[in-house]
């Protein structure tokens, strides 16, 4: 969820809409600037940015290539998949159906599903607040070989919504893409229609946008965006995509930034869904011991004083998506990039941010990073052995999954070996986090260098077995 591109921009420009406080030349100006430097430090093939300004679109351009081979440049209309973004049309979507009078937020899942596990004390505001308890799909299924392979929604909700919780509901928040998927099929089945059909209708219609369509497991179409991964500083190569049904109701649209930032513009001026409805989405979830969780009903809540912000973040495989919204400033800021790798999005996001709002909002909560390391004491002499067999290009395939080993391939074995060898050996070598999930036993680890920071995985199951081992530079 990678080679250095050289500047490579094209740059198109939208033109403000009429009754948008347009951003004046030198502020444009200063935006380029903003995304010129960040693709420079993290050249992605292609960066789209989209900008509100007195709950109006005032500003989209784009920058780049939207395909390398062959080249195809950029342009504000080009589609890109907004991963995790999309959990806020999810819980939009739920809004609507508590609007029809079909659910309450406080209705049992149990009402509309009653196998999951605790479906008598988990709440749709539980799902969509990520208090839930269930445990998360992405991360447990990551590395199975099943997700080469179609799944259907119900049975989605049904292998992971049956496994025990991890905690009693609302008292702990823990990001789980399983809260979603839940949501989602309660949308299905009280509305009797697919889920990307009510969004359709009820959302991107009335709102204009007309890029934003359900890409769940679908190929790259001539609109679209190709996405682009790295193996550590190899050079960049197209993105997976898993296959239909596994991003669903956590992850499955895709849309052009500006799409997103008509989105924005909408809650801003609360133009689509009731205001009790903004007012749940936007306010932030309290845990059962009082304290706050920094989360709503598919969005993030922070601010700076006297200026509130919601946002989310998307990581997908060959894209990353950041959108922040500033409900009482009128102003909103959508940065998306055809690549996994790199910090290009938020250091834009946060470049715009500074210079339309120039006061200091705390750093955004992302799951695309971990949290900063406890201890310093070293990984494991397993992890170690690994990367040092990456850095000699090699593995011993009777550890790994059939899956793993897939992956594994002779070009990206060559990417790893040649990355590891130009770097050297790593000034710091630290165990940041790990945990259980399900079998499976994971390992999160940061290697830096002068000037480099790496983060590793690895998850060992039970047997033994490695499911997944990766490493990313930023």
């Amino acid at each position: 969820m990678r080679n250095l591109l050289g500047p490579g921009l094209c740059f198109a420009l939208v033109a403000a809409t009429a009754t948008a406080a347009p951003l004046t030349p030198d502020q444009k100006t200063r935006i380029r600037a903003i995304v010129a430097e960040a693709r420079t430090k993290a050249p992605a093939p292609s960066t789209s940015v989209a900008v509100v300004v007195d709950g109006q679109l005032a500003y989209a351009e784009a920058f780049g290539l939207a395909d390398l081979d062959p080249a195809r440049p950029a342009t504000p209309e080009t589609r890109y998949d907004i991963g995790s973004v999309s959990k806020q049309f999810t819980a939009a979507a739920v809004m609507l159906m508590v609007q029809d009078g079909k659910l309450s937020l406080d209705d049992k899942v149990g009402r509309f599903l009653p196998k999951l596990a605790r479906a008598d004390k988990v709440t749709i505001r539980h799902l969509l607040s990520h208090t839930a308890g269930y445990r998360d799909y992405w991360s447990d299924a990551s590395g199975a070989e099943e997700m080469g392979a179609p799944i259907a929604h119900q049975t989605l909700v049904d292998r992971w919504g049956a496994q025990p919780t991890a905690f009693e509901p609302g008292s702990t928040w823990d990001y789980s893409n399983t809260n979603y998927a839940i949501a989602g099929r309660i949308v299905e089945i009280v509305s009797d229609r697919p889920l990307a059909e009510v969004l359709a209708e009820r959302v991107f219609q009335p709102l204009g946008m007309t890029g934003a369509i359900d890409s769940d497991g679908l190929p790259t179409g001539a609109r679209d965006a190709a996405r682009y991964t790295r193996n550590l500083l190899g050079p960049a190569r197209p993105a997976t995509n898993p296959a239909r049904g596994w991003a669903f109701a956590a992850g499955g649209l895709s849309m052009t930034a500006s799409d997103l930032a008509r989105w924005d513009a909408s809650l801003i001026r609360r133009s689509l869904l009731a205001p009790a409805s903004y007012d749940a989405m936007t306010r932030e979830t309290i845990l059962t011991d009082g304290k706050g969780s920094g989360y709503g009903l598919g969005l993030y809540v922070d601010g700076a004083p006297g200026h509130r912000r919601v946002y989310h973040n998307g990581f997908a495989p060959g894209v990353i998506t950041e959108n922040r919204i500033y409900p009482d400033d009128g102003v909103a800021v959508v940065v998306t990039v055809n690549a996994e790798f790199g910090m290009a999005v938020p250091d834009i996001a946060e470049g715009i941010e500074k210079l339309l709002l120039p006061v200091a909002f705390p750093k955004p909560a992302t799951f695309g990073e971990p949290d900063p390391p406890k201890t310093t004491r070293g990984p494991s002499p397993l992890i170690r052995a690994y990367v040092d067999q990456l850095r000699a290009g090699r593995l011993d395939r009777r550890r790994l999954t059939r899956q793993a080993s897939a992956y594994f391939t002779p070009e990206v074995l060559a990417d790893y070996r040649d990355s590891l060898s130009r770097l050297g050996p790593p000034k710091r070598f630290v165990m940041l986090r790990r945990e259980r999930m399900g079998d499976v036993d994971v390992s999160l680890f940061e290697l830096t260098w002068p000037g480099q920071r790496v983060l590793g995985i690895l998850r060992l199951r039970d047997d033994g077995k490695v499911t997944d081992l990766s490493l990313m530079a930023f």
